[in-house]
């Protein structure tokens, strides 16, 4: 396994893999979001954690961007792609599925 330059990294994305989320497709969630990094050659400054549980279980799967200190609610695999081009690529947040804590 190749070991990630991390000084490189401008965004990080904590995705919720705790039990509630992996139930609602977050380990299919991550992967996608990881498939549109890939696709899009960011994987040199975008990072990916699958973190365990967020405490947002009724909102999840929860994904936390940072820097920006940004939630984002209900990202199942179908939501990963528009997720990856509205705050990575596009560097906009995605105002619908924002989570209150971040506004």
């Amino acid at each position: 396994m190749a070991i990630k330059d991390l000084t490189k990294v401008e965004h990080i994305l904590f995705i919720c893999n705790g039990g509630t989320c992996l139930g609602k497709g977050s380990d299919d969630t991550t992967a996608q979001i990881r498939k549109a990094i890939t696709d899009r050659n960011l994987d040199d400054n975008t990072h990916t954690v699958r973190t365990k549980c967020t405490g947002q279980c009724i909102h999840g799967p929860m994904v936390f961007v940072s820097p920006g200190n940004t939630w984002y609610k209900g990202i199942n695999p179908e939501l990963s792609e528009e997720l990856v081009q509205r705050h990575i690529v596009q560097n906009e947040i995605w105002q619908e599925q924002q989570f209150p804590w971040s506004v």
